[in-house]
């Protein structure tokens, strides 16, 4: 149970320790006392398992993490995911959105031509895109095919999208972020690539892909922490687990004390909006870039008449960031867009991570990208 999960249940928590009307016999001091002690229990554990538990070594990595931000760093960060796609001895994992880029489409099949068991899972919509990326022709409409021995699975649902964009490289670690694999993403767009070097996090990553892979396309929604070296994260997965993962983004925006950064492809999700607005109200420097062509479908209004400095993004191109930073120590970041459909319908990886060094590379990032934007 996450904190967020907890505030909406002391309302009625409250009414059970509160008599009921003017007539009602009013509770035993001990009833009370043993409702205190458990709400106190309650609360303790939570605060406890969200921030203290110790993580599993599993899950834990001595160092090795790299940050990637495209446009400018988006050439070394496609050469080290070629570089990683090229070292696979075993098996590699793709949940991608689209793949829509030749150099990444020929590293795949290579691996699956020296014996690499290479599998992927895309959204229907970009058939099209993974087949010319593979090299092959093809007018299958099946679920599954294989393309230059590459596996290849599709999304089948109508009101969703396969949004996620991993590749998991034998049990090494995780390739994530906001980075589509396409030519754009990595040369024109602003986006943020991670590689997690993490063996217990492939596992849960895999555990993931494995349960759409295999049919069931609204995912296992399996949480996890991990650490690596000073950076300690926890991962969520939606649709099955997306109001656990919002209701932590939910969480550390009611806990800014003093400044909140966010660089937005498209925020709609109207309680992540109010929970901006609260955190103004308080005094939290509160500063919002949102990609352009998103500004009419977004809530930059609701921010701009709360008195918040909401700009849209410069970049001619896309400004593809999902990202906030809390306080100079939090990093919201993966593919998850601030809308209801992030956490509701499409399948996202949401990470959140807490490490100042961190913090302040995406805080860099963003307040150029805001720097550069224009006010509403």
């Amino acid at each position: 149970m996450r904190l967020g999960s907890l505030f909406g249940l002391l309302p009625s928590l409250w009414r059970l320790l509160r008599p009921r009307g003017r007539r009602a016999r009013p509770r035993r001091s001990g009833d009370r006392l043993w409702l205190f002690l458990l709400l106190l229990g309650v609360v303790g554990y939570v605060v406890w398992d969200t921030y203290f538990r110790p993580v599993s070594q599993i899950y834990k990595a001595t160092g090795g993490l790299e940050l990637y931000f495209a446009p400018a760093q988006g050439r070394a960060a496609k050469n080290r995911l070629l570089g990683l796609i090229n070292a696979a001895q075993n098996r590699i994992e793709v949940a991608a959105l689209e793949l829509e880029d030749r150099e990444i489409g020929q590293a795949l099949t290579r691996a699956a031509a020296k014996g690499v068991r290479v599998r992927m899972f895309n959204d229907a919509d970009y058939r099209r895109e993974t087949r010319e990326s593979l090299g092959v022709k093809s007018s299958s409409q099946a679920r599954c095919e294989t393309l230059q021995r590459v596996q290849v699975c599709y999304d089948s649902r109508n009101n969703a999208l396969m949004h996620h964009k991993f590749v998991l490289i034998d049990d090494l670690g995780v390739w994530t972020g906001s980075t589509n694999l396409t030519w754009n993403a990595f040369e024109r767009n602003n986006e943020n690539s991670l590689w997690l070097p993490v063996r217990g996090l492939v596992e849960v990553y895999r555990a993931e892909f494995e349960t759409i892979f295999a049919g069931q396309e609204s995912g296992l929604g399996r949480s996890e922490r991990f650490q690596i070296g000073s950076t300690e994260g926890t991962v969520y997965f939606s649709p099955a687990g997306g109001r656990e993962g919002r209701g932590a983004v939910l969480d550390l925006l009611k806990r800014a004390k003093r400044e909140i950064w966010v660089a937005a492809f498209v925020l709609t999700d109207t309680r992540m909006v109010e929970a901006m607005v609260q955190a103004h109200r308080r005094g939290v420097r509160v500063q919002v870039v949102i990609e352009a062509r998103n500004l009419e479908n977004s809530r930059g209004e609701t921010l701009k008449q709360a008195g918040i400095d909401v700009r849209k993004d410069g970049n001619p191109y896309t400004m593809h960031h999902k990202v906030m930073v809390v306080d100079g120590e939090w990093v919201v970041t993966g593919s998850y867009n601030f809308t209801s459909s992030g956490f509701g319908r499409n399948n996202e990886n949401l990470l959140i991570l807490h490490d100042s060094a961190l913090a302040q590379r995406y805080q860099q990032e963003v307040a150029a990208i805001w720097r550069a934007g224009t006010r509403l």
